[in-house]
């Protein structure tokens, strides 16, 4: 199978259209329970005009056309259609974002996604495919805004077991610390409403029973919801989402849904940009309320 893989390497996919409105800007807002007057129509555009509205750093809209994609199909994660047999759990196990220019409500965005690379390795619960797909968003003019890059594992299925989170990362960063967010009880109904959002439907992140069907003891929280978090946090010490140039992440365990998760971070006073007053670089993470780190990443943010 992974060779089968590595000969789809640089593949595009035909484009994606996504499409920014108010509603699904709202909506990705209160799924990750982010109070901002600024993703509310009604609070900001009290006439009801909501052209101009500035997304989240990390949402990108909803896509059309993928909808409706039986559980555990690859194309929940992609739309490039690969080769995995049925059954197999598709996870994210990272995130790239850079950003460009402003994702607005009102927008529609052009996307084609491209399989950068994929090898197998043999891990703690069996063998794991691995699989990197970039995705760059650009306006209808072709200008882009924003470029991802998604990490992501295939796995056969396995007996159902508890989440082994493995040894406990170090935060990265070594300066100022960045004021914590508290999130949650993140439940079951916030991750229908964030897959609702983005349209990216795993079936792994809302339903029970096939949760347990590949070897998870229920649903799990979405990477990139917890990405979305450390999006939350820089926007909210930073005063404006615009400001977060690129942010990297790097999942390293699964947190079940029903966990309460806290979201912290400091600057790397180490990074020659916060020498010279250029942006600052600043280290990430999300922890667990078992008191572990799940996910480490690394941002780098406009200075004043």
């Amino acid at each position: 199978m992974t060779a089968t893989l590595r000969e789809r390497i640089g593949s595009r996919s035909t484009a994606i259209q996504y499409f920014i409105d108010e509603g699904s800007i709202r909506y990705f807002a209160d799924s990750i329970m982010d109070p901002d007057p600024r993703y509310r129509p009604e609070t900001r555009h009290p006439r009801g005009d909501c052209t101009g509205l500035v997304a989240p750093a990390t949402f990108f809209g909803s896509a059309t056309g993928l909808r409706g994609i039986p559980a555990g199909d690859a194309r929940t994660m992609s739309a490039l259609d690969l080769p995995f047999p049925s059954g197999w759990a598709n996870l994210a196990t990272g995130d790239e974002f850079e950003f460009y220019s402003p994702v607005t409500a009102g927008m529609t965005l052009m996307a084609h996604e491209r399989l950068l690379d994929t090898y197998e390795k043999q891990g703690r619960s069996g063998r794991l495919i691995f699989y990197d797909i970039e995705k760059v968003f650009a306006r209808s003019d072709g200008e882009p805004v924003l470029r991802r890059v998604l990490h992501c594992a295939a796995r056969e299925p396995l007996p159902v077991r508890s989440l082994d989170a493995g040894p406990t990362p170090e935060p990265v960063g070594n300066g100022l610390e960045l004021p914590h967010l508290v999130v949650g009880p993140v439940l079951v109904r916030h991750l229908a409403m964030f897959a609702t959002a983005t349209a990216e439907f795993v079936d792994i992140h809302y339903d029970a029973d096939y949760a347990r069907s590949v070897g998870l003891p229920g649903p799990i929280i979405q990477g990139l919801y917890k990405t979305a978090l450390m999006a939350r946090l820089l926007k909210d010490w930073t005063g404006d989402s615009l400001r977060i140039r690129s942010l990297s992440v790097q999942h390293r365990a699964m947190d079940l849904a029903g966990n309460t998760l806290t979201v912290g971070g400091s600057i790397d006073t180490g990074a020659a940009s916060a020498r010279h007053g250029e942006d600052i670089i600043c280290g990430v993470w999300v922890r667990n309320q078992a008191g572990l780190v799940t996910s480490l990443g690394s941002a780098r943010v406009a200075a004043d």
